[in-house]
């Protein structure tokens, strides 16, 4: 185990290949890092006792060796980190998954093959997978999450979020900015809009939205293959105290527009 007293938010550097990573970002004033092996063999003791773990200032490094020879085999690491809530996460990984609990600041995470859960963050999110799923809890910045396949889960974000799946559905929850939302074929579920210019295009798949109550809003829906059904009112001409604009289209899909629940919960 390393720990390193530091009283004060650090930034980790994260390069992991395969296994698991599970860091925690809470009240202390030490920094914690443990490296384990997650079985028995040779080449993944080797890569955890190669694992270069150091505090230099601000920033903690935790970094698994690219050694072609471990990696051929497979070597599976454990990597548990516990820093000072505020922190913020930077890294690569292959296909070790990484799980970030507590409350971060700003978080940028690139994975080839693995799922991203990251439970709050106050500043800007980008998280992009080449295979995985990923989950946001809460953001107050700019949100970017994309994956070529997997599912993508955004629970509540202050500020404007850009979601992309080629192939995986998209659930937003609340969001108080704009939303960008794609996918070639899965379904948007949007719990509740509130304000900013929204576009929303899925090539299959159904798409729903909830607009925040008391929201003008002005609809410009088009499905080439489904149905588009709204709860809403209609007014006639565009309101002119519109909030909200919303764009969507669907090649082969419904498109439902409902009056959002308070929280806009959909996960």
């Amino acid at each position: 185990m390393f720990e390193f007293e530091h009283p004060a938010p650090v930034t980790v550097t994260l390069r992991a290949n395969s296994g698991v990573v599970t860091l925690h970002a809470e009240q202390r004033d030490t920094v914690q890092v443990t490296v384990d092996a997650m079985d028995d063999r040779d080449s993944s003791r080797e890569a955890a006792d190669k694992t270069r773990v150091v505090l230099d200032g601000d920033t903690l490094v935790i970094e698994v060796p690219n050694d072609n020879r471990i990696w051929r085999r497979s070597a599976k690491l454990a990597i548990t980190a516990r820093v000072p809530t505020g922190s913020g996460l930077h890294g690569k990984s292959a296909s070790a998954d990484i799980q970030a609990a507590g409350i971060w600041s700003d978080v940028k995470l690139d994975v080839a093959s693995a799922d991203v859960e990251l439970a709050e963050a106050t500043g800007n999110v980008s998280l992009d997978s080449a295979s995985g799923d990923l989950g946001v809890g809460r953001a107050g910045g700019l949100v970017k999450l994309d994956t070529a396949s997997g599912d993508v889960r955004l629970h509540d974000v202050t500020g404007d979020a850009k979601v992309k799946s080629a192939s995986g559905d998209v659930r937003v929850g609340s969001i108080g900015g704009a939303l960008r939302a794609s996918t070639a074929s899965g379904d948007v579920v949007v719990g509740r809009l509130t304000t900013g210019q929204n576009e929303i295009k899925t090539a299959s798949g159904d798409v729903q939205v909830g607009i925040a109550a008391g929201a003008g809003i002005w609809l410009d829906l088009d499905t080439a293959s489904g149905r588009t059904t709204s709860d809403l009112t209609p007014q006639g001409d565009a309101p002119s105290g519109a909030t909200i604009e919303l764009r969507i289209r669907t090649a082969s899909g419904d498109i439902h527009i409902h009056r959002a629940t308070t929280e806009g919960k959909t996960l």
